[in-house]
């Protein structure tokens, strides 16, 4: 395996990693590298991106991620008897949206991770196996992978990827990429929209409400409300209660945020 590079000496791309410095992703995800590959954008991917509408551009993503690859950045780190790599170990970032929900960043094409790079992606980088040591902009490698092998690497840990610090792909996605199935939207699943639908008569009766997604960050329940309704924050809790000990929201939509909006 290689990363992908050019001759940029101040990004590092033209080096190769010691052995000493091998990240246990390097391991983990093994595809066959194309030498024809010089990071564009693939152009499944560029028509996917091209979608005008948000759910239907998630949507064209998920379908251009079945055969395609994406770009990992990796970043380098000691490795030692006392101090050996955890295999399977991915970068990972918080989303800035959503407290407490990390996902793996990965890239559509090089020109994308290297504006990442520019703009600090290797410092806000969480690796567990590099803890402590010093991440410089030129540390982070840029990999090409297998999107449905990533998908397979990243299920149970964090269970998100964040493309190009924009699309969120879910655990459900990346559960369907994974398994070579199509994936089922939560904004599109009849099952688990009725189920919200009922969650929703039991606290606010007669509500209007969606589920729509949104750029890098969990899926929203939109909900129409009066702003005067008694105990209404009480109300909001006890609703996103509910849903969160549904069964089946992990396979549905991994995470979803109850949002009040003004009723018209």
């Amino acid at each position: 395996m290689s990363a992908i590079r050019r001759g940029n000496p101040a990004l590092g791309f033209d080096k190769s990693l010691p052995p000493s410095q091998e990240d246990a992703i390097l391991r983990a995800l093994t595809r066959k590298v194309n030498p024809a590959d010089r990071g564009d954008i693939e152009p499944n991917m560029a028509a996917a991106f091209a979608q005008s509408d948000f759910s239907e551009c998630l949507k064209a993503i998920a379908a251009a991620l079945e055969l395609g690859r994406v770009i990992l950045p990796v970043v380098p780190h000691a490795v030692t008897a006392e101090n050996p790599c955890s295999s399977g170990s991915l970068p990972q970032l918080q989303l800035e949206k959503v407290a407490g929900v990390r996902a793996v960043p990965v890239f559509s094409c090089l020109s994308t991770f290297e504006a990442a790079i520019k703009t600090g992606l290797a410092a806000s980088l969480l690796n567990e196996d590099a803890q402590g040591e010093t991440t410089s902009p030129a540390s982070a490698r840029p990999l090409p992978v297998s999107a449905r092998a990533l998908a397979l690497t990243a299920l149970n840990n964090p269970g998100r990827i964040l493309l190009d610090g924009r699309y969120l792909l879910p655990r459900p996605l990346l559960n369907a990429l994974a398994s070579g199935d199509e994936w089922l939207p939560a904004w599109e699943n009849p099952s688990f929209l009725t189920q919200i639908s009922l969650l929703v008569e039991q606290v606010f009766p007669g509500a209007s409400w969606s589920v729509v997604p949104r750029p890098a960050a969990i899926d929203q329940l939109l909900i129409a409300l009066d702003p005067t309704i008694p105990d209404l924050a009480d109300a909001l809790n006890s609703l996103q209660n509910r849903i969160n000990c549904l069964e089946n929201l992990r396979e549905s939509v991994d995470l979803l945020a109850v949002t009040p909006i003004p009723a018209s």
